[in-house]
């Protein structure tokens, strides 16, 4: 047998969608995520509109359609023979409609964006003292319906839903004591004065529902960067002829390495939003040979002067090594289909999965010319999903593992994977 791929593209409410598969040209996905930024997702794709059914007001069976009030949901299926297993790749919100109709011969190009992205421009009123002091509070009340407007998709409410894979209750950030912040929108308010108070991993998932309210589900790595035991996937990528059990394989070709200079970090400022708080700022000493690399954070809701310096700090540790690393590695489904084995099957298929596919561990073994073979340990930033009806290609953004999470016990090594 062979791993095979198909796709099944839905669009429309979140409790009755209508399949559009059978009309689907291409599809481009993009998914990113990083450390003190929202992750976001954009799905693009073409639909053939030669009948006329999408265009508006032309009479079609979707003319009276209103777009913008519909959900995308896309799913890859896998299998190795008879029944399929569904896993979803991206959910969304439409966000634009692009006709293109010569008469003869017509196409309706749309574009998504994940629910968090769209909701988050909702304008930002004042934010006073939150309930408690713990960030899954914080992020929890930011996210909910009573402030941020996420679009309902057919139900009664809509809201955001966040996972935590560590015990986000355990930090505590600023109760601000009467002070108030005044962020521009959801957005602000998240990625200034949020996410950065505990150096954040997070990104929008999937949309499903509970009873009569849409839930946008989220991702929280926190300040561990490491994804839990129970949602850990580990990715094996092996060259030609060298592929067995659950490994898949890659091109060459588009193989890419490079330094990571563009997020080095050797110098952090870090600065507490509540009365009182002053600039922290953490430098590392040892790479001031390539200059200051600075990043500041100065409105963010940490608890103390003592807690801005350890998230500076924290950054410079990490960060602020110079590295020669892999940064891009591509496969395809075809490629899966001819070289893997059967039992690579759920590990292609996490892959392609909008939650178990990032900030995972990836691990490459390559020969360049010349030069013997080696190996290199990863973790997954962003994915590039480009599919048409004969191929999907996926294009993976990769960053330093060792830099990117925290120690694991009876895994890491002393002396080679970092302790904070």
């Amino acid at each position: 047998m062979a791993i095979t791929t198909t796709w099944k593209v839905d669009i429309g409410t979140q409790a009755a969608p209508t399949d559009f598969t059978s009309r689907v040209m291409s599809m481009s996905i993009s998914q990113q995520v990083d450390v003190n930024e929202i992750g976001r997702g954009q799905c693009i794709i073409t639909l053939l509109n030669k009948d006329g059914a999408l265009t508006p007001g032309g009479g079609g069976t979707y003319s009276s359609t209103d777009w913008f009030a519909q959900g995308v949901y896309v799913n890859a299926l896998t299998n190795t023979g008879a029944g399929a297993t569904s896993t979803d790749v991206f959910d969304g919100v439409i966000v634009d409609f692009d006709l293109v109709d010569n008469g003869v011969y017509s196409t309706v190009t749309i574009t998504a964006l994940d629910g968090l992205t769209v909701a988050a421009k909702t304008v930002g009123s004042q934010i006073g003292v939150f309930s408690s002091t713990d960030y899954k509070n914080a992020y929890d009340q930011l996210v909910d319906r009573t402030g941020i407007v996420f679009p309902r998709l057919g139900r009664t409410n809509a809201e955001g839903i966040v996972s935590y894979e560590w015990a986000a209750s355990t930090w505590l950030i600023s109760q601000m004591s009467g002070d108030t912040i005044y962020p521009s929108t959801y957005a602000d308010a998240l990625q200034t004065y949020l996410i950065p108070s505990v150096n954040d991993v997070t990104w929008p998932t999937n949309i499903s529902a509970t009873g009569t309210v849409a839930n946008y589900n989220i991702i929280s790595l926190g300040y561990t960067t490491t994804r839990s035991t129970a949602n850990r996937v580990t990715y094996t990528f092996d060259p030609a002829g060298s592929i067995s059990g659950t490994d898949l394989p890659f091109d060459n070709d588009d193989f890419q390495q490079a330094f990571n200079n563009d997020t080095l970090i050797n110098q952090a400022q870090i600065k507490g939003v509540s009365t009182g708080q002053t600039t922290q700022t953490s430098t590392n000493s040892t790479n001031t040979t390539y200059g200051n690399r600075t990043v500041q954070y100065l409105a963010v809701l940490t608890e103390s002067d003592t807690k801005s310096l350890d998230r500076a700090t924290l950054l410079t540790n990490r960060y602020g090594t110079s590295r020669f690393t892999p940064v891009n590695i591509r496969t395809t489904a075809s490629m899966v289909k001819a070289r893997a084995a059967d039992a690579a099957e759920s590990t292609w298929r996490n892959l392609l999965g909008i939650t178990s596919g990032l900030w995972q561990k990836t691990t490459i073994t390559w020969t360049g010319s010349g030069a013997s073979s080696q190996t290199a340990n990863c973790v997954i930033k962003g994915r590039q999903i480009n599919v048409t009806p004969d191929d999907a290609i996926v294009t993976l953004t990769l960053g330093n593992w060792v830099d990117n999470h925290a120690f694991i016990l009876d895994t890491d090594k002393l002396n080679t994977d970092r302790l904070g």
